[in-house]
């Protein structure tokens, strides 16, 4: 009988188990440049994951999964609110603003319902007691699809990302329980349960900054 569960990296011993395990992803089975690899000990471990709260999935007992949430009041965010260009369009507060990146699983899960499930946990866990009310996350092409299915919104193109190079940051309003609802995103019930529709303005928000085209996904 097989055995799927997640749990945040809290202590010291499971993020050193993260860390590893984007190493083999990331360095060793995709040969990204990461500049905060460390090749002798084979992890990485970045500033961003000092005030994160990091989630690991498990499939029988060893790690296949992991991803990251920050609030845009951590410092080492800085370098996103540039990227994103993060201004007075989104007239929320840097603790109210999440941001999700590693995110990754074991190739030979990728396909399974495991990584969505690792995806709608930490959207419940991550808001469970100080919700955001908007989360950002970048993708490279061929995820793009994946995230607008799930409710992201596109709204800016193609940006320059230091390490992953041409990469598509998106928004999620937390409060789009309406749309959520209609794109049958498993995260319509996270929304559901923490918001009203379009109780701070989220749906408007889409409508406002949505880009009208998904043209130029070959960037």
């Amino acid at each position: 009988m097989t055995r799927f569960e997640i749990r945040e990296a809290v202590d010291d011993d499971t993020r050193n188990e993260v860390y590893r395990f984007r190493y083999r992803i990331y360095v060793e089975q995709m040969g990204l440049h990461q500049k905060h690899a460390d090749h002798v000990r084979k992890r990485v471990a970045e500033p961003l994951d000092e005030a994160a709260r990091i989630y690991a999935a498990y499939f029988n007992g060893a790690i296949v999964g992991t991803i990251r949430g920050n609030r845009f009041s951590d410092l080492p965010t800085a370098y996103y609110r540039k990227l994103y260009r993060i201004d007075d369009r989104f007239s929320f507060d840097p603790g109210e603003m999440s941001l999700t990146t590693k995110l990754m699983f074991d190739p030979a899960l990728r396909c399974s319902s495991y990584p969505i499930r690792l995806i709608v946990h930490y959207a419940r866990d991550f808001n469970a007691r100080r919700p955001c009310k908007i989360d950002f996350v970048d993708c490279r092409r061929w995820l793009l699809p994946f995230f607008l299915k799930l409710g992201y919104v596109d709204y800016l193109g193609w940006v320059l990302h230091d390490e992953y190079g041409s990469v598509r940051p998106l928004f999620c309003p937390a409060d789009q329980v309406l749309r959520l609802q209609r794109l049958r995103s498993p995260l319509a019930t996270v929304a559901r349960d923490l918001f009203d529709d379009n109780m701070f303005g989220g749906e408007d928000l889409i409508r406002r900054l949505s880009l009208a085209s998904d043209a130029g996904w070959g960037g």
